[in-house]
């Protein structure tokens, strides 16, 4: 295996000079550089990341650690298609700028801190992206405290300025709600993301408001929290339909467990778009093709995910200024809901 001490003997060069090609090149004139350059190629030499690492103190990686329970590792079908959409996004943005990703997975809550701990104190990444924020984010607090640079998919209740992007729920929910009032729609029901995010937060305060700006009624019997998948929606719509009287429409977390909710609606005898109007959110590419279409609220993954890999890597070159995006969302009307 070729070393420094080759590449500067056969280009005849110092090893100093050598290791500026790799630290420095904007000290070596264009014959210098191109003459190491032809050298390395001939040689097959490929530096090593962790001693590049050591001389530059970076590891041109970013840290991505989502939380995983024991129940998705056991599904066959993962429904976390907005995670994957956002990921892959992420890992473009990186790839385009000389960075990779480096992904961990915290099992339980409290196991969480300590990989973003070893992380950090291992030096293994330069920055992290967070997803699933909370109101008060231990995450957000840890990386503050160690002046880490991260950004997060999701904004928090932090006091102290940090970089994030996310999709404005509340505009998307009033919009919905809105929406289905002007087509005559009064009781609506409203299954909430877990409420320990903070988008439960905003998008719970907006379903409200919604209602009060519309001089509607709303039942608390109508508000349920679920989560993200099948199952939760499943169990909501169940929970719903056991009632006396039941919503004629309801806005679900997510695409997945609006499916899950119309599962539970067809085994009821029940159409959704006729009985019950169902409204998602994300617009994941299998809402299109559900039967009947879903109603949902978009928000661009893809485009997210580019968005948030561009703003670390912006941090993490120097740029001093902490971004706070907010996207519009849209929302998509398909045979999932209809008018009274």
């Amino acid at each position: 295996m070729s070393t420094i001490k080759d590449i500067a003997q056969k280009a005849g060069v110092s090893i100093g000079t050598v290791s500026n090609f790799f630290n420095n090149p904007d000290l070596l004139n264009t014959q210098t550089y191109d003459r190491i350059q032809e050298t390395i190629i001939e040689l097959n030499y490929h530096p090593h990341s962790a001693a590049r690492a050591l001389k530059s103190h970076q590891t041109n990686k970013i840290g991505i650690i989502p939380r995983i329970s024991a129940e998705d590792n056991k599904r066959q079908n993962s429904s976390d298609h907005v995670f994957f959409d956002f990921l892959s996004a992420v890992n473009t943005a990186a790839a385009e700028r000389g960075y990779g990703i480096l992904m961990d997975a915290a099992m339980e809550e409290r196991d969480e801190l300590s990989k973003y701990k070893q992380m950090i104190g291992e030096k293994q990444i330069d920055g992290f992206v967070l997803l699933g924020t909370s109101q008060d984010d231990p995450r957000v607090e840890l990386l503050l405290k160690n002046k880490f640079p991260f950004v997060t998919f999701g904004r928090t209740g932090s006091q102290t300025r940090h970089a994030w992007v996310d999709v404005d729920g509340a505009k998307g929910i009033s919009e919905a709600v809105q929406y289905l009032a002007t087509n005559g729609h009064q009781k609506i029901g409203f299954i909430t993301p877990p409420t320990d995010l903070f988008c439960s937060v905003v998008r719970k305060e907006s379903f409200l408001k919604a209602m009060q700006d519309q001089d509607l009624p709303v039942d608390p019997r109508f508000i349920i929290e679920g989560d993200f998948t099948e199952a939760a929606g499943i169990q909501a719509m169940q929970q719903l339909l056991s009632q006396e009287t039941r919503p004629s429409a309801v806005l679900m977390p997510n695409d997945v467990s609006a499916f899950g909710a119309m599962k539970s609606m067809q085994l009821h005898k029940l159409l959704p778009g006729k009985d019950i109007s169902i409204i998602g959110f994300d617009n994941i590419p299998l809402a299109d093709y559900w039967h009947p279409s879903l109603t949902t609220i978009a928000q661009p993954t893809r485009s997210i995910g580019y968005m948030v890999g561009n703003v670390l890597i912006d941090i993490l070159s120097g740029n001093e200024r902490l971004p706070q995006i907010l996207i519009k969302p849209e929302l998509i009307i398909r045979e999932s809901t209809a008018a009274i």
